[in-house]
């Protein structure tokens, strides 16, 4: 805090910002309730927005052909994504990317077994399709 040198107290400049941090009024606003609800739907807009972006882009990262491909690999067995993804070339991540999404389509089913998740063809769905 306060040093003494030669009979006299040095303050340190924290002290003295803090003692002017607290001496100086300050301008504080309220938002009402309104407010409040217009820049949260501004930011649910946004989140929105992402999200429609983010979907139309997964849409465009799966090709038919790489689909045919795990439905061929998963037609009488089931599977985790690094062994999809060694299979086809690609990473373990893309690999779940894909069973995710084609999950979603309906395409797969998924079965956990401990901290594995196991894929494979919907019952009734046929390579053909």
């Amino acid at each position: 805090m306060g040093e003494k040198s030669g009979g006299k107290v040095i303050i340190s400049e924290d002290l003295l910002k803090i003692k002017d941090m607290i001496g100086r009024p300050r301008k504080i606003k309220i938002r009402d309730s309104r407010e409040e609800v217009l820049i949260q739907l501004k930011e649910l807009g946004y989140k929105i927005e992402v999200m429609e972006k983010n979907k139309k882009e997964t849409d465009k990262s799966i090709a038919p052909k790489r689909k045919k491909q795990i439905i061929f690999l998963l037609k009488d067995r089931k599977l985790i994504s690094p062994d999809v993804g060694r299979a086809l070339g690609i990473s373990r991540s893309r690999a779940n990317e894909y069973l995710k999404f084609m999950e979603d389509e309906g395409i797969l089913r998924s079965e956990k077994r401990g901290r594995k998740k196991f894929y494979t063809l919907k019952e009734g769905f046929s390579c053909e399709k």
